[in-house]
């Protein structure tokens, strides 16, 4: 994790193993540093001599103040017990200095480990203090704003540094609206409670945390999720692609059967809300088998597509809506439109159709191809159902069928 760090605490574990071959080889006072733990702290040996010279010349005018033969051997063993207790004391203070240089290394070791870790780390990162002013930042964060716009920047504000890239136009949310985008960071910075998603200028997303540390600094991390962005976009589109396929006939591009009955629901209930009719025209083309029978299958796909065509643009009016209904049957949806205006309608189809002159040599009705409507019209309430309408629409077809065809049939209003 840490290569750089552990080559460091190497270098330093040699550096001592070398100091220690040294002392082992070299004169006696360094012997007696090294037993008394003081290696690569030898200073302290004169300090140590002027305590010992100091606590002899005490004792030896302890035992001078003790008349002879009385009690000189307390005397001498209390200077003893002086003298060791200093030893033991020196001793005590000289293996304290030791430990805390051992802590001091240790910690510069694991602060250079930490460092680099944080430049290492495959995303951005930044330190503020309390005060919001910029304690670090790693190399990834320095490719985006406000860290990569160079100058001093440790010790400088979260406030001073955007307002620069504000300046330099680097972010896009905030163009045109800066002083407001800055308050409106400003008062909800260290309080992000999920991700902020946001683009840069470079057209890259980013997944901006905000984390606050029990000692009150802010740790801001910025993660590039383009990639992520990216397909997710994508899988919306083909979500959408997938959604319109489901709803589209494949062979005449209308609306399939599935997008009528979704269209027809929306549009009762808008009926039913504003209290205004709503008429359907079911269309069937005059004997089409006869059609396939005669130019085969492929010239009747393309009849059906030239026919689809012909009635799409017989829908003028927004919200009007020309579906394949079932194979040579087609549904035309008129929101809004009265009996007298579907009839108009289904004239119009009639006519377009008949301008085509699509040659048909095997029907009974006429040299080219005709079709059959019915209409029917109903203003939506509680006591119909969309099927109603359907259902007068089938009747009146059924009626022009049964009738002579090429023409077009009302039906009475459903009840």
């Amino acid at each position: 994790m840490c290569p750089a760090g552990f080559s460091e605490a190497e270098k330093f574990q040699k550096k001592l193993n070398k100091s220690n071959k040294k002392a082992r080889a070299g004169s006696p006072v360094r012997h007696l540093a090294d037993f008394a733990g003081m290696t690569g702290q030898r200073w302290l040996l004169p300090l140590a001599g002027l305590v010992l010279l100091a606590s002899t010349g005490l004792g030896g005018f302890v035992v001078a103040l003790v008349p002879p033969g009385a009690l000189s051997w307390l005397a001498a063993a209390l200077v003893a017990l002086m003298l060791l207790g200093e030893l033991l004391l020196l001793r005590a203070f000289v293996a304290q200095v030791l430990h805390s240089e051992e802590e001091r290394l240790a910690l510069e070791m694991s602060l250079q480990c930490l460092q680099e870790a944080v430049h290492a780390l495959p995303l951005g990162i930044a330190v503020y203090d309390q005060h919001d002013r910029l304690l670090l930042f790693n190399p990834k964060a320095s490719e985006q704003p406000p860290y990569r716009d160079g100058g001093a920047l440790i010790g400088q504000t979260y406030e001073h540094l955007i307002r620069r890239s504000l300046a330099r136009g680097a972010i896009p949310d905030a163009l045109g609206r800066e002083e407001a985008w800055l308050r409106e960071r400003l008062a909800a910075r260290g309080q992000l409670d999920r991700p902020l998603l946001r683009p840069r200028d470079d057209g890259r997303w980013m997944h901006l945390y905000e984390i606050s540390t029990p000692s009150g600094c802010l740790v801001m991390v910025r993660l590039d999720v383009t990639e992520l962005v990216q397909k997710s976009e994508a899988l919306e589109r083909s979500n959408e692609l997938l959604e319109q396929l489901s709803v589209t006939d494949a062979l005449t591009g209308l609306a399939n059967r599935r997008q009528f009955d979704q269209h027809l629901y929306a549009e009762w209930q808008r009926s039913m809300r504003n209290q205004l009719p709503i008429s359907l025209l079911l269309i069937d083309v005059d004997h089409f088998k006869r059609y396939n029978d005669h130019y085969g299958h492929l010239a009747g796909d393309t009849c059906l597509r030239h026919v689809a065509a012909i009635l799409y643009d017989c829908a003028q009016r927004a919200g009007e809506l020309v579906a394949r209904y079932g194979g040579e049957e087609f549904a035309m949806l008129l929101p809004g439109a009265d009996s007298a205006a579907a009839t108009v309608v289904a004239q119009r189809c009639m006519d377009e159709l008949a301008k085509a002159r699509i040659a048909h040599a095997d029907s009974p009705v006429a040299d080219c191809l005709t079709c059959s409507i019915g209409v029917a019209t109903v203003v939506a309430s509680q006591d119909l159902v969309p099927e109603s309408l359907v259902r007068s629409a089938d009747e009146a077809l059924y009626r022009v069928k049964s009738s002579g065809r090429a023409q077009y049939s009302v039906a009475p209003c459903p009840a």
